[in-house]
């Protein structure tokens, strides 16, 4: 009986030693490499490299950047991708080594790793970027195909230089594993404002909205009109003036227009709120029965020195700085309170305003 039992106990010992034996082995995640031939063959070590592959208006990666390349500059908005690998930990060291196999993370893979990424980004001097994942089709000398890939969108610049992203990507199946991986892909890239080229202004000027990004404005110029489509202008002298950026539009503002939804509102935003050497007049082109008011975080701001011109059929006022506007029907002296239990709201003055939807 005993020497039955031992052998029990002596065949339980071995499927438990053989099932620690052939347990699967781990596949893990890296960037900045690409795979042996890229393909995953055995017996060699993945290349670093440095394809960081911008986006077009459909998402598909059909050119890389090069931070080199004389006339290459990518504009606040864009994308860029990052194709991720994935390579077995054969000996389960968490390590790599040269007999193990790693592939490009395509969408039916030979590892069928098919988790959830952790991405960790370390930015230096740089404003942080929005960073997503997902599957890029890749049309390209250097890769193609469908691969897995970290997505970096570059911050909005409203300025009026070139800025730089700086900082390192990291990837691994938990954020721990990713912030500690040997594996890294280090960016570089310089963004130009929203609009690549500066307009020369050498008088006066007319824009439509999206017309116009970065300006310079010629040495000779002395006090110019700048019209902003049919609904403003601003006159201003523009002697030794440097460059602005005065990029607008008339985007309507939910939250602001939330404060107060009693009223019909119009917006006027500069992007870039270009700030002039000199004080000049802008005139906003609305009815006179109409209120305007600087718009801010904390609500309407009373504009000082606004004031009707019979000449112009507009409001203005004196101002260096044009910031965002609002045009609208009815005086703005109370914000909207949401009272969310009767779905009804009411301004601080205790007036109660059905909700519209507006």
């Amino acid at each position: 009986m005993k020497k039955i039992l031992a052998l029990t106990l002596a065949a339980v010992m071995t499927a438990g030693m053989s099932t620690v034996a052939f347990a699967a082995n781990e596949v893990y995640p890296f960037v900045g490499y690409v795979p042996a031939n890229g393909t995953g063959a055995a017996s060699a070590i993945p290349d670093a490299n440095e394809w960081m592959f911008i986006l077009d208006e459909d998402g598909d990666a059909t050119s890389t950047y090069d931070n080199t390349e004389t006339g290459m500059q990518l504009k606040g908005g864009d994308q860029l991708a990052i194709p991720v690998a994935l390579w077995m930990d054969g000996n389960n060291d968490e390590s790599y080594t040269t007999d193990e196999a790693n592939y490009w993370y395509t969408r039916v893979n030979a590892l069928d790793f098919n988790d959830d990424i952790s991405v960790w980004g370390d930015w230096v001097d740089s404003e942080e970027p929005e960073v997503s994942q997902g599957f890029v089709d890749y049309d390209h000398s250097a890769l193609s195909g469908r691969i897995y890939s970290i997505i970096i969108t570059l911050p909005e610049n409203d300025g009026t230089r070139v800025e730089t992203l700086n900082g390192t990507i990291k990837v691994g199946t938990t954020r721990n594993r990713a912030k500690n991986s040997d594996y890294s892909f280090e960016v570089e890239v310089d963004y130009a404002p929203a609009r690549q080229s500066v307009t020369t202004i050498d008088g006066n000027e007319s824009f439509d909205v999206g017309d116009v990004g970065i300006v310079k404005f010629d040495d000779d110029l002395g006090e110019i009109d700048l019209e902003f489509g049919d609904i403003a202008m601003f006159t201003v002298d523009v002697t030794g003036q440097g460059r602005l950026n005065l990029s607008w539009n008339t985007d309507f503002d939910k939250e602001f227009a939330a404060m107060y939804d009693y009223a019909n509102l119009d917006f006027l935003t500069f992007s870039g709120e270009p700030s002039f050497n000199r004080n000049g007049y802008l005139y906003i082109f609305a009815d006179e029965d109409a209120f305007i008011y600087e718009v801010t975080a904390e609500g309407a701001k009373e504009i000082k020195g606004l004031e009707w011109s019979d000449e112009y059929d507009a409001w203005t006022f004196r101002t260096r700085k044009l910031t965002s506007y609002a045009i609208s029907d009815v005086e703005l002296d109370e914000q909207t309170v949401t009272d969310t239990d009767d779905s009804s709201s009411t301004t601080d003055g205790g007036k109660v305003n059905p909700d519209t939807g507006r």
